[in-house]
Parts: structure tokens; sequence; C-alpha cells
């Protein structure tokens, strides 16, 4: 049996930054990283856009060097999996059987793809992409795909839409809701997206899902619910992903649509904590139980659960927030995009050169926006407008005239 003071379980982006704000706070403590991954901590937002049209090399997605992680009081377990965690002697059994014992341990497992379950799913040219190893795999098959399909209108499947878009290959989307990027944006914006999309030749299936892919060792075909047939040699499945709660379950930590914490981002188990895509928070702003799947929530809660793991009580208080880059638009978005009762729209709502901020309110106070070209100033001021719930009731053309600072609101 090996002893940690800390233990990580985990390399994504929580984990990274729970590790290196753990060796900031307390340099000489001993920490344990385990991760399935076979790499050390990467950057994963570039994988769909950047990495994948070729535009950074590989070794610029890495966090840190190698030499980073040589030190007598830090081990990474790559390539191994922590199975289960006796919670009553603190020990976390992993899949080769080796036993840690640690005195505080993170779970920031983060979560897997979800995959169709249809027929035709194993055929080479199929992809999900979550790891840089998919990304390399997906990279290959570009080279020689001539017709794409996204099976999925989210985030990722646009941002992989986009960049096989760039590479030459004719792309399809295919969305079994109504429209695209349904989960935080209504329907006006998404079908400026979609249109600014289809300028570019990208083409979209709504209200459609597919059944099952053909093909003889490769995908060739795909057939949607309805009947339709779309040729494709390559295909990306980009349907959400499943919370990798595995481990808590087996060990008896309270989990629902994730793992529960508290504000303090503990488990239902005190001296284990859960940070990332994994943990199921109770947002204080928007007052209610959620699961963020984005970069920034996954960089502050593993530094908040670091700090809180050697003695420090703060509790969560962060905005929700979206960054993107697709074709020309740079996209952020945050707060509540989807619980309002009116929005206004500030600057050019064009598809040519589009430059606007879509501010969402509820009960005339603002809850959140989707900006698109927008300076980050701005962007700044309505995060304190939110933080502060301040109520813009008649005061909304000051929101949609540029020429006003929207800081005389604060």
């Amino acid at each position: 049996m090996e002893y940690t003071d800390y233990l990580i379980i985990g390399s994504g982006i929580a984990g990274y930054n729970a590790l290196k704000e753990l060796l900031s706070i307390k340099p000489n403590a001993k920490v344990i990283m385990v991760s399935s991954d076979k790499y050390y901590p990467y950057d994963r937002p570039p994988l769909s856009k950047q990495y994948l049209r070729g535009r950074i090399s590989r070794d610029k997605l890495f966090f840190e060097s190698e030499e980073f992680y040589r030190r007598d009081n830090l081990k990474v377990l790559l390539g191994k999996k922590v199975d289960k965690i006796n919670v009553k002697d603190k020990t976390a059994i992993l899949s080769d059987n080796n036993v840690i014992q640690f005195e505080k341990a993170l779970i920031a497992t983060g979560g897997s793809p979800r995959r169709l379950g249809i027929a035709g799913e194993s055929f080479a040219g199929v992809h999900y992409l979550r790891t840089l190893d998919d990304a390399d795999n997906l990279k290959r098959d570009i080279a020689s795909s001539k017709r794409a399909l996204i099976i999925g209108g989210g985030f990722i499947g646009v941002e992989v839409a986009s960049s096989l878009t760039l590479l030459g290959v004719k792309t399809t989307v295919i969305e079994v809701k109504p429209y695209i990027w349904n989960t935080f944006v209504d329907e006006k914006i998404s079908k400026f997206i979609q249109k600014y999309f289809e300028n570019k030749g990208v083409q979209f299936i709504l209200n459609e899902s597919v059944k099952e892919l053909q093909g003889d060792h490769r995908v060739r075909l795909a057939i949607t619910e309805s009947g339709k047939r779309i040729e494709a040699d390559l295909v990306l499945i980009a349907v959400g992903i499943t919370p990798n709660v595995e481990v808590a379950q087996k060990s008896g930590i309270e989990v629902g649509n994730g793992i529960i914490v508290n504000e303090y981002l503990q488990t239902s188990v005190s001296d284990i904590y859960a940070a990332g895509d994994v943990a199921n928070i109770y947002d204080p702003i928007e007052k209610r139980r959620k699961r963020i799947e984005h970069w920034n929530n996954a960089e502050y809660t593993g530094k908040l659960a670091a700090r809180n793991m050697v003695g420090g009580n703060e509790s969560y208080n962060f905005i929700s927030s979206i960054w993107s880059d697709i074709f020309d638009l740079h996209i952020e978005s945050a707060g509540d995009t989807m619980n309002y009762d009116e929005y206004v729209i500030r600057g050019r709502f064009e598809l040519d050169k589009p430059n606007f901020n879509v501010i969402y309110l509820k009960g005339g106070v603002v809850k959140g926006y989707l900006a698109i070209n927008r300076e980050f100033e701005e962007l700044e001021t309505l995060n304190k407008m939110i933080e502060r719930g301040i109520d813009v009731s008649g005061k909304k053309n000051s929101l949609t005239d540029e020429s006003f600072d929207l800081k005389k609101l604060l």
C-alpha cells in the first residue's frame, strides 16, 4: 500500500488545475494523480478546432513539459483507473489491485461520449471525440474523406463541422431536435448560426435521427428514422457525454446526474471532493443544481476544490460560461440563457460581419448573454450585472444603444 496526502482521480482540466493549486499552496505535500489517459494533462478545446485543422502542433496541447511532473513528492500514474474507494479507511483500490491510502481525495473523472447503440457504429470511419487519441484518429481519416456526417448539433458537432468544412470536406449535420445548440440558445439565435454555417457550405438536417450506419469494413451510408439515405465515408457521433460516476457509485458516494457536492465541492463523504464535468453543483446565482461541461467551470472548480482540501472554506460562486471559435466567430456566453422572459440585442445582428450581444432578462433582471465578436470589457460588465442581479426595467433602450456605457447600469 502507498500513502499520499492528496489523491487526484482524473487528469482533465479540473484535475490538472487542482494539482497546480495544491502544489502552489503546499509545495511539499505528497500528491498522487491517477489518470485513465496515457498522456500527461493536455488542453481539450483545441482538439475540435485548431489541432484538427493542423494549426497547432501536438506538443502545444500539453500544459506542462514532462519535467514538471518529475518531483519527489508527486507521482502521476498514467493509463490507470481507480476502481473503488473504501471510504472508511480512505483507501483507493486501483484496477490493477494496487492500493493508495490518502488524507483527502478529488474525483475529477469528467465524462465519456454518449453512445448511440445503433447498427454500424463499430465501422471504420465512425468516430467520437473526447481524447487526444480520438483527435489523432479523426485527423488520419479526414485526409482520405470526401463526405462527412456529424450526428449531433451541439458544441462539439458544430465545431468539428466548421473544421471539416475549412479542410475541404463536404459536411452534413443531423440533429434530432428542431434546432441546433438547443441546450443553451433559443430558436432565433440558433437559426442565425445555422444560416451562417449554411453560407459556409455546411448542410443541416433537423428533427431527424440516424437509425443505422451501413458499409463494408468502412462506413458508407447513414439511414435516418424517416428513411433518408446520407452518403458519408466519415461519421462523428457527438450527442453529449455521460458523467463518469462509476467510482463514486461503487464507493457509496451520492450521485445524481453526476456526483452530488455541496458548496465547498465536498461529496457525501467529507474528505472526498468532486470537480469539473462530473460534479453536480448548486448554483447560487441561478438557484438550482446543475452539472456544467465547460472549460472555465472545470478550471474554477479544480482550483476551488484544491483550496478547500488543504483547509479552506470557500463556497462555490461562479458564473457558468462558455466560449468557442467557429469559422471567424468568437462566441462567449455566460449565465442563464434559457430561463428568461425576454431578451434584447445589442450590436449588429447581420450575417455578414456579425457583431452582437443577446442579453437575456427575467423580470427585468439581467440573467445571461450570448455574445459574438464582442469586446471583453462589455462581457466583464455584463458578468457583474448578472452577479449583482441588476434590474434594467425601463432601461432596455440603454442596453441596445451601443453608444451607451453599460457600466453606468452597475
